[in-house]
């Protein structure tokens, strides 16, 4: 049915476009022909590029792997760690540790989704063919707004390391230099995004293994002088400041720090072989979700006490205020601090990177589907939405601009927009994933034609969607624990009433109805219309040689 489908033509990005010198609106294969990738000719049931959006199978395995990490470590755990820490260490690690648990039940769940659809829009698009097209419509934007809130926020929080040797030099300044960087990065080819995020995922990940070492340095008393050993579990009101609510209140920052695993899945529609590289990130992430966060937060946790001043909280204004260079500081290794300063602006650079990569592609999908404006679904030749990508620019530096109004402040309320938004987005891929089986079921189909099942089926999204829940939800009580605490509130229920709006709008405009499970299409797009032959046979190819692909394999080895 795929072939019928999909091997007399392939058009690519909605018609429209006038200037077919620069923008590409329409391409088609006729009967018979055979693109060409990396020197291997495969059939013409599949492409370079994918159907209707015009965006290229660029990225390889190391790509996806490393922006599988890459893209979930950024300010909101070099910096704003230092928020979740100020809880108290059990309460962070308790936190850290359960949207780890979400996490890898989300990607068990989107891994099986990306792997037999590797579709342009991921989770998004599943929701219109899963669910009701008004919920994938309302999940498009919600992760849409996701996406910019935490580029703006990543804008904003550059200034933070960079103050540490230039503390004269406006915010601002700093701010529209990083914009600049991402906006060129994005804009090349996706290949070239690939490669970028590449490089910047390994030097945080150096970075945090260096981190790992010295901060159990200074835990033990070899750097520092002073064996801290669990002291600082013991310390004042230590291991959970503030009880209960203080617990509930630190999900949001760690949903906020954490998120982006879920970028495997978009990135699938740009990958080379999705059925051999989506599943091997899926099954990594968890490892990697382990060593890079729960053991860094329990370090920090050893080695920082929680009312440190230096700390992100609202009575800080250190300029010295990730825990990851207090750490350095305090093992007495000042120029090894400078080099974590670096680190913290790369990683912001990175994180801002993916995050405007994921916010353009999903705006573009979006177009090419009816749910935004037709020309921001027109690429380059090269397969780059460019329009979109200047629209979410233009759009993430409104949002940076508010900066101007009390840095603090706009960084709590995007945190807290990006923080739920994510969990949302990741609930809604539960969702998506029951549909899917479902309509598997009901429709006859034999699970041996999935080429990787997510584990713990049907208890993993089940169990992660009433998780999500209480986290979500939760944050209503520290909001009321100790008098009302409007910022507080606001910023962690803002997101609830846009997604709901943004569902009924739709609805109600295109009188949408819950597609039936008979009714589900479970062809279109199946396997990205390669064979499992083709995408072995352009992988081996396409590997990478030299330092390069010698690092990769070093450091998924260590990784997971």
């Amino acid at each position: 049915m795929v072939e019928s489908q999909q091997s007399r033509h392939l058009t690519h990005v909605p018609a429209g476009s006038e200037n077919e010198d620069s923008i590409e609106h329409q391409q088609t294969y006729a009967d018979g022909e055979k693109p060409v990738t990396d020197g291997v000719e495969i059939s013409s049931t599949a492409s370079t590029k994918t159907p209707q959006t015009g965006l290229h199978r660029g990225l390889t395995q190391r790509y996806i792997s490393f922006i599988a990490l890459g893209g979930v470590i950024g300010s909101g755990l070099f910096i704003g760690s230092g928020t979740a820490l100020s809880t108290g260490p059990g309460s962070a690690l308790v936190a850290y540790s359960v949207v780890s648990v979400i996490i890898y039940f989300t990607m068990t769940s989107l891994g099986e989704l990306a792997t037999y659809l590797p579709i342009p829009g991921s989770f998004n698009a599943y929701g219109s063919r899963f669910v009701d097209p008004a919920f994938g419509f309302a999940l498009s934007w919600n992760y849409w707004l996701n996406w910019v809130s935490t580029v703006a926020n990543e804008a904003g929080a550059v200034a933070i390391p960079i103050s540490y040797w230039l503390p004269n030099v406006h915010f601002a300044v700093w701010g529209v230099a990083l914009m600049s960087v991402v906006f060129v990065i994005n804009a090349a080819t996706v290949r070239g995004y690939g490669e970028a995020e590449f490089w910047f995922a390994l030097v945080k990940i150096l970075a945090i293994i260096m981190f790992i070492v010295v901060a159990a340095a200074v835990a033990s008393g070899a750097l520092g002088g002073h064996k801290y050993g669990v002291e600082l579990w013991h310390y004042k009101e230590a291991p959970f400041v503030g009880g209960f609510g203080g617990a509930l209140n630190t999900f949001i920052q760690a949903g906020f720090s954490m998120q982006g695993s879920e970028l495997v899945g978009v990135v699938a529609a740009e990958s080379k072989a999705p059925a051999k590289l989506i599943p091997r990130a899926t099954r990594q992430i968890i490892i990697r979700l382990a060593l890079f966060f729960v053991l860094t937060i329990f370090l920090m946790g050893l080695v920082i006490p929680y009312d440190d001043p230096r700390l992100i909280n609202e009575d800080s204004d250190a300029s010295i205020s990730s825990p990851f260079t207090l750490v350095f500081l305090q093992a007495g290794i000042a120029p090894a601090a400078h080099i974590m300063n670096a680190v913290l602006v790369t990683s912001s650079v990175s994180a801002c990177s993916s995050g405007l990569y994921a916010a353009c592609r999903t705006v573009h999908v979006m177009a090419t589907q009816g749910h935004a404006p037709a020309f921001l679904g027109r690429t380059t030749r090269r397969g780059v939405p460019l329009f979109a990508l200047i629209f979410c620019t233009l759009f993430t530096l409104g949002l940076w601009a508010f900066n101007f109004v009390g840095q603090g402040i706009v960084f709590v309320f995007l945190s807290g927009i990006s923080g739920v938004a994510g969990y949302v987005a990741w609930a809604s891929i539960c969702v998506v994933h029951i549909r899917f089986r479902l309509a598997w079921k009901k429709q006859g189909r034999d699970l041996g034609e999935l080429r990787y099942r997510a584990p713990f089926y049907p208890f993993g999204p089940v169990f992660c969607f009433v998780l999500i829940c209480i986290v979500v939800f939760g944050q209503a009580y520290p909001s009321f624990e100790n008098g009302f605490d409007s910022v507080t509130f606001f910023s962690s229920f803002i997101e609830l009433p846009l997604f709901a709006g943004f569902w009924a709008a739709w609805k109600w405009w295109r009188k949408t109805k819950v597609v039936s499970l008979d009714a589900v299409d479970l062809d279109t797009g199946a396997r990205g219309g390669f064979t499992i032959e083709e995408e072995t046979e352009m992988l081996d190819r396409s590997h990478a040689k030299g330092f390069r692909a010698r690092t990769a394999r070093v450091l998924s080895a260590i990784i997971g």
